[in-house]
C-alpha cells in the first residue's frame, strides 16, 4: 500500500517520516527475530560449553559472511535513490525499469560472491586462531549461508524498491511470514524437537537459507504482479549498460564502504578472538550486538522514512524539504537512543542472562560491554541520519568515506591500542568501541554541513 505523493512532497515532515517508517521498524524487528531465534536456540543447545561455543562461533561466521554481502547494501541503495527520485519524478515507468536491473544485476553478483565465500570460507577461519570447536561450527554455518546468498540479495532488493517507491508495507508483510517461519523450524532444527534431527548450528543456517528462500519467491511474485504502479516486465530483467553504469556509480562507493565495514569487523573479531578471555568475549560480544541490534531498530525506520523523502523530494526539485526531513528526524533519532541507551544500561545483567543464562562469566562480560558502548549508542544515531540523507541523494561518496575512517581510523585504531597494545583486554576493545562512535559523528556532521546533498541523480 502506497502513501498518496502528494503526502510524501507536502504532509508535515514528521507524520510522513513516521508513516514510511513505522513499517521498517516493524520489519527490522522481524529480522532482528531472525537472528534472536537463532541466537535463543543455540543458547541453549547440548552442555553449557557447547551453546558458547556456538554462540561465539555464530558471531565470529557474520563479520566474515558480511564481507561477501556488503555488495547487495549499494545496489539497495541504488535502488533507494533511483526508484524514490523516479517515482518524485513522475516517472515510475523508470522506476519499474531500475527494479528489474536491479534485481538481475544483484542475482549475477550474488552467485559469484557466493562461490567466493565458500572457496575463501577456510582461510578467511584459519586467520582468526580460533578455538577447533568455534572454527568448526562458523564453517558449517558459513557454508550453507552462502549457498542461499542470492536469496539475501533478494530479499534486500525488495525491500529498498518498495520502501523506497512509498510503499513500506509490502515487505512487512513478506518479512513477517518469513521471520514467523523461520522462529518455528529453528527449534526443530537445532534442538531435535518433535523427531526432527538434532542439527546445532546446521540446522540455524537451513533454517535461515530456506526461509529466506520463500520470502524471495513471494518478493518476485509480487514485483512481477506489480504494486500499485509498480510492475517489472520481462524486458526490464535484460542487463542494459546505462542502467548498469548508473547502478554501479551509484552502489559501488556505498559498496566499498560496506565492504570496508565488514573488513573492519573482521579485524575487529580477530583482535577480540586474540584476548586471553576470547571466547567469553566473543559469547559476550554476540549477545551484546543482539541486543543493541533492538535498540537500532526505531532508528533505522527513521532513517528510512527520512531517506524516502529526501528521495522523492530530490525528484521534485523541493531542496527546502530535504533539509527540513533531516533536521527533524536527527533531533528524534538522538533522543530515542538515549532514553533507549538508559534502559539497556540499566537491565543490562538481565538481557545477557536471557540468551545466556548458566555461564556468569558470559553474562558478567556482555554486561561489561553494555555498559561502556553504550556511551557510544546515541551518537551512532547522528551517523545512520547523515548517511541516510546521502542515501537519498544517491551521493554515496560521503558514506564510503565516513565508513571507512570509522571502523578503520576509529574503531580498530582505538580496540587496538587501549586492548592489545595497552594491556586493557576486552575493556580496553569496548572503550574503543564506543569512542569510534563519538568521533565517526562529528565526522558526519562535516560532511552535512558541506551541502554536498544537494544533487540528483536521474536525468
Amino acid at each position: 500500500m502506497k502513501l498518496p505523493e502528494d503526502e510524501i512532497l507536502g504532509g508535515k515532515i514528521l507524520k510522513v517520516i513516521f508513516a514510511l517508517g513505522w513499517p521498517v521498524i516493524v520489519t527490522s524487528l522481524l529480522q532482528i527475530g531472525y537472528n534472536m531465534a537463532d541466537t535463543f536456540w543455540l543458547g541453549r543447545w547440548g552442555s553449557t560449553n557447547n551453546a558458547m561455543n556456538a554462540v561465539a562461533a555464530m558471531q565470529v561466521a557474520w563479520p566474515l559472511i558480511f564481507v561477501m554481502i556488503s555488495v547487495s547494501v549499494g545496489f539497495s541503495i541504488a535502488g533507494l535513490s533511483l526508484i524514490s527520485q523516479y517515482t518524485g519524478a513522475g516517472r515510475v515507468d523508470k522506476a519499474s525499469e531500475s527494479a528489474g536491473q536491479l534485481i538481475s544485476v544483484g542475482v549475477l553478483m550474488a552467485l559469484s560472491l557466493s562461490i567466493l565465500g565458500i572457496f575463501l570460507s577456510p582461510y578467511l577461519l584459519e586467520i582468526m586462531h580460533l578455538a577447533p570447536e568455534v572454527a568448526g561450527y562458523a564453517y558449517e554455518y558459513m557454508v550453507i549461508i552462502f549457498l542461499g546468498l542470492p536469496f539475501m540479495f533478494i530479499s534486500s532488493i525488495f525491500m529498498f524498491v518498495l520502501r523506497s517507491y512509498g510503499d513500506p508495507i509490502t515487505p512487512m508483510i513478506v518479512s513477517g511470514i518469513g521471520v514467523g517461519l523461520n522462529i518455528f523450524l529453528d527449534p526443530l532444527l537445532i534442538n531435535g524437537y518433535l523427531g526432527f534431527p538434532e542439527l546445532g548450528v546446521v540446522g540455524a543456517a537451513l533454517a535461515t537459507v530456506l526461509t529466506r528462500g520463500m520470502a524471495s519467491g513471494i518478493a518476485l511474485y509480487l514485483l512481477f504482479k506489480g504494486v500499485g504502479s509498480l510492475r517489472i516486465k520481462a524486458q526490464y530483467l535484460r542487463v542494459k549498460m546505462n542502467f548498469v553504469k548508473k547502478i554501479f556509480k551509484i552502489g559501488l562507493p556505498a559498496s566499498l564502504g560496506q565492504l570496508s565495514s565488514a573488513l573492519g569487523f573482521f579485524i575487529l573479531m580477530w583482535l577480540i578472538a586474540s584476548l586471553p578471555n576470547s571466547t567469553v568475549a566473543l559469547a559476550a560480544y554476540g549477545v551484546g550486538d543482539r541486543i543493541i541490534d533492538v535498540a537500532f531498530i526505531v532508528i533505522n525506520g527513521i532513517g528510512m522514512g527520512m531517506a524516502t523523502v529526501i528521495g522523492h523530494s530530490l525528484g521534485a526539485r523541493k531542496f527546502f524539504r530535504v533539509k527540513e526531513a533531516f533536521n527533524e528526524a536527527l533531533k528524534i533519532t538522538f533522543l530515542i537512543l538515549v532514553i533507549e541507551t538508559a534502559i539497556i544500561v540499566a537491565f543490562r545483567n538481565e538481557l545477557v542472562a536471557f540468551f545466556i543464562p548458566n555461564n556468569m562469566e558470559v553474562i558478567d562480560e556482555g554486561a561489561r560491554f553494555l555498559l561502556i558502548f553504550g556511551i557510544g549508542i546515541p551518537f551512532f544515531g547522528i551517523i545512520a541520519t547523515v548517511e541516510g540523507l546521502y542515501e537519498g541523494a544517491g551521493y554515496t561518496v560521503p558514506i564510503m568515506v565516513i565508513d571507512l575512517v570509522r571502523l578503520w581510523g576509529f574503531r580498530v585504531l582505538f580496540s587496538f591500542i587501549l586492548g592489545i597494545f595497552l594491556g586493557l583486554g576486552s575493556t580496553g576493545v569496548w572503550i574503543g568501541m564506543a569512542v569510534s562512535n563519538i568521533a565517526s559523528a562529528i565526522l558526519a556532521l562535516g560532511f552535512y554541513l558541506t551541502n554536498s546533498w544537494k544533487r540528483r541523480v536521474i536525468e
